[in-house]
Order: C-alpha cells, then structure tokens, then sequence
C-alpha cells in the first residue's frame, strides 16, 4: 500500500516487537525504541501515494501493545507519560509535513482512532496492573504479619521458658546452698541419723530440680513429649515443708475453695510462692513468713509476707544467686492471667508479694 522497501519495512517490524520483548524488562528503554522506530516508519512513508494516514495499522497494533505492557507491569505514570508522547510525536510528525497532510479529515480521524483505542486500552491495563500490585501488596503484608507474630510467640515462648527454668533452677539451688552452708551449723554434734536425713534432702531437692529441667527440656526437644503433671495448690504443703527444713519458720493458710480454680492458676500461684520463699531463702534466711492463699468467688488471693530476719545473714550463708528475674517472672505471670501484682518492703523491716488472679469460683451447696 505505501510502496516500502520489504528490507525496511522488515527492520522496522523487528524493532517493534523486539521493543515489545524489551519492555517486559527494560520499560522506559523499550518506550523511547519504539516510538522511534514508529516516527521511522512514518517519514518513510510519507511520500507514498497510499491513504495519508500518520500512524497505519501496523503501528496501531503494536502501539496498543506496548501501552498494554506498560500499564499492567509498570506504574501509572510510566504509562501515561508513554501515551502522551506518543501523541505529542505523532502531532509533531504531522506538522513536519503540512503538505501530505493538508486535509485534517484524514489525519484527525487517524489521530481519533488512536487516541480512542490506546486510552480505552491504557486505563483497562492500568487498572489490572493496580489491581496486581494492591494484591501483591497485601500478600507482603501478611507474610510480614505471619512472620513478627511468629517472632513474638518465639520471643514469648523464650520468656516463658526462661521463667520455668528460672523458678525451677532459682528454688531448688537455692534450698542446696543453704541447706548445705548451714549444714556445718545446724548439725554440729547431730546424730548419724540425722545427718543422712540433711544430707537425703539436699538430694531430694536436686533430683526435683533435674526432674523438671528434664521435662521442659523434652518439650523442647519433641512435640510429643509426655509432659508430667504442673505443681498445683495441694503441692504448696510438700513445698513449705522443704523450706522450712533451712530453718526457714513458715505458716501457710489455704483456702479449700482456692482448690476450685483452674490449673493454669494453681501452678502460677504455686510459681508465685515458690519465688516468694526462694527469695526469703536467698535474702533473709530464718526470717518468719506467712503464706496466704484466699477466694473471693471472682479472683485469688495471693499474699507471702516475711518478718525483718532475726539475724544477718553472712556472706557464706547468702545465695550466690542474687535474683533479678524472679519478680519479674511473677508480674508476667500474673499479668497474662488478668490479674495484678504488688511487691514491696514492709513498714517493719519485711517484705510483701500481693497478687490478686481472676478465677470465677463456684461455690457447690452442700448435700445433705
């Protein structure tokens, strides 16, 4: 129709689909190859004798293309700075040749036609590419979710561990070393008999210490590990029992509605009184302590208040673990449950741990 060398008119239909290849790599590079090669194409056939049309339809279609590429894979204003250059080049090309385009009838309706069909063409594309991005956009934003709330239950798995050994190593080793320091003391002159008692407990309290790393060690290593029954309330009596063997005088009261209450608040507030006598232990051996557990119906009390200690302890009597969790590790336990932790020196010289768990409670009438 526009009487082109086939070796030109080849070429020139390579760029353009080889531009069309290009711009699913190199956007703005393919843009600028092929409105060149277009602007080449029409000065070529610019004094043939075929229909004066600026852009023909060869052009049309791989103009379409390249508008569709850029609109579904790069941003908006690639595309629309591609589209209005294209216009701009197309409205220049025009002007550059006044004579063969004299009658606007031919070349307005071909520039119409163009406009029309890419403009239709470039906001479907950049619609679908939008539409590309936002879900792509959204599926980064839950693998970013998935992935900090992975770390935050890694982060509190940790902690959670950290307390258990905490509670387990802190007590137990505690119990061993003033047991053992003051055994010298306390059973100067004693029996055989009651020698090999000291000396059984401190290997009681040992053996319960390796026992339980030894299960939290298992949940770690397996997920079927069998886990052994959680210290409960009725276990407060056997722990009081083995603190008071270092000389620590310990009064405990425990509601019997107290026993009602679910699992998870019967070993933390066992985890509370533990740490509450370990501290005693470390910080003020032989000072007299009181423990109480209370029910209200709606919520536990927890309360292990001890006396200023009768006398210093010295520095071979003192726990080497001088603590710094503990307290710590009992408001995060108590906080996870709802409830409220206070702790502070008491106005005669002792401590004070207060915790108060929500625990609904259902007080059974009696049968007669």
């Amino acid at each position: 129709m526009y009487q082109l060398d086939l070796a030109v008119a080849f070429s020139v239909a390579t760029v353009q689909c080889g531009s069309l290849v290009l711009a699913v790599f190199r956007a703005r590079t393919a843009a600028v190859v092929h409105l060149a090669s277009i602007a080449v194409l029409v000065v070529a056939i610019r004094d043939s004798a075929g229909e004066p049309w600026p852009l023909p339809v060869t052009g049309l279609l791989s103009l379409g293309g390249l508008t569709v590429l850029l609109g579904v894979r790069e941003r908006w204003t690639v595309s629309v700075s591609t589209w209005w250059s294209s216009i701009a080049l197309l409205v220049a090309l025009i002007v550059m040749s006044p004579q063969r385009y004299a009658d606007p009838d031919h070349w307005g309706t071909n520039l119409t036609i163009y406009a029309s069909y890419t403009a239709t063409v470039l906001v479907a594309a950049i619609a679908a590419g939008q539409r590309g991005r936002i879900r792509a956009d959204l599926a980064a934003a839950r693998r970013d979710v998935a992935l900090e709330q992975a770390q935050r239950l890694h982060v509190e798995e940790r902690a959670r561990i950290a307390r258990e050994l905490h509670d387990v190593v802190a007590h137990s080793m505690s119990l061993v070393h003033m047991q053992a320091m003051s055994a010298p003391i306390r059973l100067k002159g004693a029996s055989t008999s009651v020698v090999d008692g000291e000396f059984q407990d401190i290997a009681r309290s040992a053996r319960t210490a390796l026992a339980e790393m030894r299960q939290l060690l298992g949940v770690l290593r397996s997920d079927d590990a069998d886990l052994l029954p959680q210290p409960q309330l009725g276990d407060i009596e056997d722990l009081v029992a083995t603190v008071s063997r270092a000389e620590v005088p310990i009064r405990a009261s425990i509601d019997a509605d107290a026993h009602q209450v679910s699992p998870l608040v019967q070993l933390t507030t066992y985890r509370i009184v533990q740490e509450a006598l370990s501290n005693v232990v470390r910080h003020a051996p032989t000072a007299a302590t009181d423990v109480t557990i209370t029910a209200d119906g709606a919520a536990l009390h927890v309360s292990v208040r001890n006396e200023p200690p009768a006398t210093r302890p010295g520095p071979a009597a003192t726990s080497p673990d001088q603590g710094g969790q503990g307290l710590r590790g009992m408001r995060e336990r108590v906080t996870a449950l709802g409830g409220r932790l206070a702790t502070g020196p008491t106005d005669d010289g002792g401590f004070l741990i207060d915790a108060t768990i929500p625990a609904a409670i259902d007080h059974q009438p009696e049968k007669s």
